[in-house]
């Protein structure tokens, strides 16, 4: 059930949220109204997110999509309350705010961006909107990834981080829109790329060991091309196997190493095509592999069941304590924290997995996907069965049919 804050508690609250923000994470909100109930939609860059677009309308909102935080602090504690239930779905939080008639805030990426790009948003969002009757505001969060970066341990990291009002629209206009057009100004409303932002506005976001637990992001060398030899000490990042290092910046770039990349969302990009590379060129072995995890059946109160290894196979994916799940039987695989995982299969089953080593997850969820293209493909480019030639005795059998069925005919119209 779709539930909100308390409107006069979140009316006292609002003004001293926005001092503390601004205090704090160096937040610059914007003051946004639209009359009517409305549905909110903002790009997901980092755990702050539901409170930094909460504190920019005065309608009390509580957001679908996002990721809960699970870190203590005070801050953090507020995002998640602002947060749904998990099995709340947008659509279904769409729905309930279109009946009841109240405000509700979605993030339609479903997660965090993992590289400081926002990620893709569903195609029937613009079509789901249109339908519901409600207002519409987009708001764009920027900055947020650098501050408080996915794979971070110390956050936040105050820099420059502000909230832009992209869009108003009340039902009438909505309605008025074609939908097609309608999703093409919502994908580049949400749109924000981190790196490019902070290229286009220079300034340091100040933190302490910046680049502990970016191998949480990274795993793949980019001067030997070994899986999981990268790690990160203080300011550096460096691969254990063939010596390069480089330094984080507290800009969001790299200094000296000469690495190839400006900063990690380049980096990751690159990494993406060497994971598809090792999927396409796969074979009984294990693609990505990674010791260390515990394993709990979330079906069965989350008791923990067990503790070994994880292995991504080119059909399969092998849990620890040696259960194994078809790649195509996965339903959801989502990250948890910064190295664990939530898997739902076909069948019901329901897992987490977690790990107190920094691990890069992520590449799992990026090899899955790429996995699932390839057998879509393949099953696409398989050839269609030739239709099977009748035999004579059916043949001959039909014609009779049909000769049978033309005199009878005759005999009625005579």
């Amino acid at each position: 059930m779709l539930r909100s804050p308390n409107p006069v508690l979140w009316a006292i609250l609002r003004p001293l949220l926005r001092l503390i923000l601004r205090l704090k994470l160096h937040f610059q909100p914007r003051r946004a109204k639209l009359n009517g109930p409305f549905v909110l939609l903002c790009n997901h860059a980092s755990y702050y997110d539901p409170l930094l677009a909460a504190v920019c309308v005065d309608r009390p909102l509580c957001f679908a999509g996002a990721d809960p935080a699970p870190r203590a602090g005070f801050l953090l504690s507020l995002a998640r309350r602002l947060c749904q239930p998990e099995d709340l779905s947008w659509q279904d939080a769409l729905n309930e705010a279109a009946v009841s008639g109240r405000c509700v805030g979605i993030f339609p990426e479903g997660r965090r961006c993992p590289d400081g790009v926002t990620g893709p948003i569903p195609v029937e969002l613009a079509a789901r909107i249109q339908a519901s009757g409600l207002g519409l505001m987009v708001l764009r969060l920027e900055g947020a990834y650098l501050t408080a970066p996915r794979w971070a341990e110390r956050i936040p990291r105050p820099g420059r981080l502000r909230a832009r009002v992209m869009r108003t629209l009340t039902p009438g206009v909505l309605q008025a829109m074609e939908t097609d057009e309608l999703q093409t100004l919502l994908e580049q409303d949400l749109r924000e790329d981190a790196f490019e932002t902070v290229r286009r506005r220079p300034g340091p976001y100040r933190g302490e060991h910046t680049a502990e637990r970016l191998e949480k992001l990274l795993c793949v060398c980019p001067k030997c091309g070994a899986v999981g030899t990268m790690e990160s000490r203080d300011n550096e990042f460096f691969c254990r196997g063939c010596g390069f290092t480089t330094v984080y910046t507290l800009s969001g770039g790299f200094r000296g190493g000469n690495v190839p990349f400006e900063n990690p969302g380049q980096w990751a990009r690159w990494q993406r095509g060497r994971i598809r590379l090792a999927c396409e060129k796969a074979g009984d072995g294990p693609i990505f592999e990674d010791g260390g995890y515990e394993i709990y059946d979330l079906r069965h109160g989350g008791d923990r069941i067990g503790t070994g290894g994880l292995h991504l196979y080119r059909d399969r994916l092998e849990l620890p304590t040696g259960i194994a799940i078809p790649a195509a039987d996965v339903v959801s695989l989502r990250l948890v924290g910064g190295s664990g995982l939530r898997l739902e299969t076909r069948r019901g089953s329901r897992f987490e997995l977690k790990t107190i080593r920094p691990v890069c997850a992520e590449k799992y969820l990026s090899a899955l996907a790429i996995l699932k293209e390839i057998r879509e493909n393949a099953a696409a480019d398989e050839p269609e069965e030739a239709p099977q030639p009748q035999s004579a005795e059916t043949e001959e059998t039909e014609t009779s049919d049909n000769t049978n069925n033309k005199e009878d005919t005759e005999e009625a119209e005579e």
